[in-house]
């Protein structure tokens, strides 16, 4: 294999790389390390990662500072920072520190100018285009970042943006919606396309869907890149989706379709201390926070909390409702009322008679959830627009997403059912239906043939569709490809996944909802907005929640948009062989996502194996389930109590920790059934592995809860000016929160309190003692160490 296919392409070369040097000591806004404004190397120091860049702008080093090794990967010469104009790859020729401010890295080719402003935080730095010049008569439409090619094979963290092994993880993270992880489609040439390796974790989603070119991180045949990208929007783009289908798109107001403003962090850290990084990334540059009880949500052990999913939730039941997931040890409650939700459509997403028609009705809903000490959760279809809503309804929403448009040949009568135009590829394969829009008009059509080497015929037409009226219509006039959601509706464009956003934000605060889905969500990409529109949805969202405490699941995820989902909980347990799951939960926890089961049916009528064996092996991966039922299945089914009891039994014991490695490596095991029963609340239980029948097999096994302290080693010293990491661990995983309670971290540290780690470059020399406190909930008891750590000179 040949990794200088992207060379051949680029028209880059090979250069020799730069010495390495140690870290700066600032803690943030560094300047550049070489002085002036000339043309020399350079290096930007992120964490314990040091970026050699060559005078041509060319990075030629990736090295773990504390160790020496580089990761770049072999045979590779990339530009840090590149765009496509006019079409072509522009890469740049030479690299300057700009003589106004040493902070900007200036990159200039023949056509183009791009200014990036480096800042240094103490465990990551940001860049940002703040500049960007063209030649005259030049289009810029791209902007590149990278792709970085790393030696790194272990874990590829493709959502999170992370790549990593047992010593060191790299990673980058969009710090803006218009900064999109991943690269575009049009331009994989340009980023070791040939190389890249689809689907890595083998999950459910196809081989070359849409949301996975929107990913940060990407294996490759050789290692691993990371990338992201920005798109000009200041006029109409015709975007490629992965198979080729073109959609128009735009134009976009500035500064959100400029390119100025696109902004990465990049950082090096060690393993264990990467989720402290992310989070510190995450609130500095108020990217999404969501929290658990005040716990940021990626720390949080109550992300992988069980729900159950009723179909039949409503005003009437919503106590009972309320009843049965309290036996089960279950907080929250969940309407997946058909496949939508309690909508009477989506598109204006308006509560249905089962939330009581209303926000204020809803809001009494939820209010009666909270009498039970429930939350109330709520499904939707992300941007799928109903054929009964509104939005489809005449005069039709010009903002419906369409593919490519043709223009009519022949005028079309009103009561045809064959159609003239001037192309085939818009009513092509490459996007969902055979459906078209003519002026307010829905039709769908069959077949297409062709006439003439300017004209197609196509026929089948069903006219008048979703209530509309059939007209008839002149030559020349336009015919779009609507493009339809899986469930043969429209979807939303970008105007209309705002509105979305601005509606379920709403719904959400005016009734105190605390949980949604996303279901279908590749839909917001599959407009060719691609990750962009999942953060218009996403984001949005969450940018208008008044209260952060909030679960977001999703059927899918984008880079730009991890910081705010919550967690994915794919497949159907029964359905989904249990290879599948174990594929799905090695991808969360690569993502930094809580492990999660899919869905599992409950009857109050079930066998209680079936449900013990569903625990059990969810307690392998500590991972929650979505437990999907309706009220009234439960209220008349002979085992419910004994089902429910179940479930609270074994979510008790997972939720403190309780089960040892051999003992999760034990119930992973899909031949065998076990049976966990209480010794005393929250603390101990018993284990008896049984046979098909139910019957026991062997001695039964101790499982206890372990007591509340520290699993942390003595801290390493210090040193003024050097970076400084590590973490501190609970031993249960009911830890909310670290906090020093008495004495005090060396000058230039801080304790992250939702991870434990204790990061920063120490500004004064001397000794320092100190005592962090553990706060632990669910009637744990709270655990204190005291630390001392010395900081030389």
């Amino acid at each position: 294999m040949d990794r200088r296919r992207f060379l051949a392409v680029s028209g880059l070369s090979s250069i020799t790389a730069i010495g390495t040097m140690g870290l700066t000591g600032a803690p943030a806004q560094a300047v550049p390390t070489v002085a002036g404004g000339g043309s020399q190397p350079q290096r930007i120091t992120a964490g314990f990662l040091s970026v050699g860049i060559s005078d041509s702008g060319r990075v030629n080093s990736l090295v773990d500072l504390r160790s020496g090794t580089d990761h770049l990967a072999p045979g590779t010469s990339v530009p840090l920072i590149s765009v496509v104009a006019d079409g072509r790859h522009e890469v740049p020729a030479e690299m300057k520190v700009s003589p106004r401010d040493r902070r900007v890295l200036v990159f200039g080719s023949e056509k183009v100018t791009i200014e990036v402003k480096v800042v240094k935080f103490a465990t990551h730095s940001t860049l940002e285009v703040v500049g960007l010049t063209a030649a005259p008569g030049v289009d810029v439409q791209t902007l590149l970042w990278g792709p970085l090619p790393t030696n790194i094979t272990q874990t590829i963290g493709e959502t999170a943006g992370v790549v990593g092994d047992d010593d060191f993880l790299l990673g980058v993270r969009p710090l803006n919606d218009k900064t999109v992880g991943g690269w575009p489609n049009e331009h994989l040439a340009y980023g070791f396309g040939p190389d890249l390796i689809w689907n890595p974790y083998g999950l459910q989603t196809g081989e070359k869907d849409e949301w996975l070119a929107g990913n940060v991180a990407a294996k490759t045949k050789w290692g691993s890149v990371l990338r992201a990208a920005t798109y000009d929007y200041s006029r109409v783009r015709v975007r490629q989706r992965t198979n080729g289908y073109e959609i128009p798109l735009g134009p976009l107001p500035a500064p959100e379709g400029r390119i100025v403003g696109s902004k990465i962090a990049l950082f090096g850290s060690a393993p264990e201390l990467s989720l402290t990084v992310l989070s510190q990334i995450a609130k500095k540059h108020g990217q999404a926070y969501p929290t658990l009880d005040g716990q940021w949500q990626k720390a949080a052990q109550r992300t992988s909390q069980s729900h159950f999913w009723f179909h039949d939730l409503a005003t009437s039941n919503v106590t009972a409702a309320g009843q049965f997931a309290k036996q089960a040890g279950v907080r929250n409650v969940y309407s997946v009322e058909g496949a939508a939700g309690p909508w009477k459509s989506t598109g204006h997403y308006q509560f249905n008679s089962n939330f009581g028609g209303s926000d204020a009705a809803a809001a009494q809903l939820v209010a009666t959830a909270a009498k039970e000490g429930i939350e109330v959760g709520v499904h939707t279809l992300s941007d799928f627009i109903d054929a009964r809503d509104p939005y489809v309804k005449a005069p039709a929403d010009a903002r419906l997403a369409v593919g490519g448009s043709v223009k009519l040949t022949r005028p079309l009568g009103s009561a045809d059912t064959t159609l003239y135009v001037d192309a085939d590829r818009p009513l092509g394969p490459g996007v969902d239906g055979h459906r078209l829009r003519i002026g307010d008009e829905f039709l769908t059509y069959g077949a297409m043939t062709k006439v003439s080497a300017s004209e197609w015929q196509v026929s089948g037409l069903k006219r008048a569709d979703w209530g509309s009226t059939a007209r008839s219509y002149p030559a020349a006039t336009s015919v779009a490809r609507l493009i339809e959601n899986g469930y043969g509706g429209a979807i939303g464009g970008l105007p209309i996944i705002d509105e979305i956003a601005t509606r379920l934000a709403t719904a959400y605060n005016d009734t105190g909802i605390r949980a949604t889905s996303y279901d279908g969500l590749e839909s917001a990409g599959y407009t060719g907005w691609g990750g962009y529109g999942f953060a218009h949805l996403v984001n949005g969202v969450y940018r208008q929640l008044d209260s952060k405490e909030f679960v977001t699941e999703c059927s899918n995820l984008s880079s730009n948009t991890w910081d705010a989902q919550s967690r994915a909980s794919w497949g159907e347990i029964g359905r989904t062989d249990h290879a599948q799951l174990l594929r799905s939960n090695t991808f969360y926890r690569a993502n930094y996502l809580p492990g999660m089961m899919g869905q599992q049916g409950i009857s109050g009528d079930d066998n209680l194996q079936k449900i013990e064996d569903t625990m059990a092996r969810a307690a392998s991966l500590d991972a929650g389930v979505n437990f999907e039922t309706s009220v009234q299945s439960l209220a008349s089914g002979a085992n419910t109590a004994a089902l429910l009891q179940a479930v609270r039994t074994w979510e008790s014991a997972r939720s403190v920790g309780a089960f040892t490695t051999d003992q999760k490596k034990q119930l992973g095991d899909v031949e065998k059934h076990w049976h966990l029963s209480q010794v005393t609340p929250h603390q101990e239980w018993s284990l008896q592995q049984v046979d098909s029948s139910g019957q026991p097999i062997g001695e039964p096994q101790q499982v206890k809860a372990p007591t509340p302290g520290f699993t942390t080693p003595e801290p390493p010293d210090a040193k003024v000016g050097v970076l400084y990491a590590f973490k501190v661990t609970s031993s249960t995983p009911r830890t909310i929160g670290y906090e020093v309670t008495s004495g005090s971290l060396p000058p230039g540290l801080t304790l992250n309190k939702d991870t434990g780690g204790i990061t920063g470059v120490p500004t004064t020399k001397g000794t320092r003692k100190f005592t962090i406190t553990a706060r632990n909930s669910g009637g744990i008891a709270d655990a204190k160490i005291t630390y001392r750590v010395a900081t030389a000179p």
